[in-house]
């Protein structure tokens, strides 16, 4: 599994970078698109801006979906299949179980906000974007795995290892 991972200072959303690469036909395979600071992050509504501060992970995977056996009529089931793959991971990460899901594209630990997920496809790609609050919580409503665990990690580790659980989950769809 050979993952690219181009990495930005800044962005304006790694999902709009990773969108205009993929319709452009410029990808031929997965790839992370990774931001250390996004200034038009977005959330999962139109209009809703993602607050993205230096310290967290903002990051798109650019993932071929065919490649992994899952056809267009599943894309309704992505956001479902990464969400549960992201919390597992990020539970096994921590050892807590007090981080959970909240239907239908976030993680909260103690009722506030630590991830987002939005999913867009343009098929055969499903661009994937992840923002976890990894040192800094934006908004009071929100918390950061350093403040609720004591520890923050690098976005390009979090980046490449987070990678073969979401293919791995993503490779299940279609059974």
């Amino acid at each position: 599994m050979n993952l690219q991972i181009w990495h930005f200072a800044e962005l304006g959303s790694t999902n709009d970078y990773a969108l205009e690469l993929v319709e452009s036909g410029k990808i031929n395979g997965d790839l992370v698109i990774l931001a250390d600071r996004q200034t038009h992050g977005r959330g999962r509504l139109n209009g809703r801006l993602w607050r993205s501060p230096e310290g967290n992970f903002y990051c798109s995977y650019v993932v071929r979906l065919d490649a992994l056996g899952v056809d267009a009529n599943k894309a309704s089931l992505l956001t479902t299949t990464i969400m549960t793959a992201l919390l597992q991971f990020l539970q096994k990460l921590t050892k807590s179980k007090r981080i959970q899901l909240k239907l239908p594209n976030d993680i909260f630990v103690g009722g506030k906000k630590l991830a987002g997920v939005l999913v867009e496809v343009s098929y055969p790609y499903a661009i994937i974007g992840i923002g976890i609050n990894l040192t800094a919580a934006p908004l009071e409503t929100s918390t950061s795995l350093q403040s609720e665990f004591g520890f923050a990690l690098k976005p390009s580790w979090l980046a490449e290892n987070f990678y073969p659980a979401l293919r791995e989950k993503l490779g299940n769809i279609s059974l």
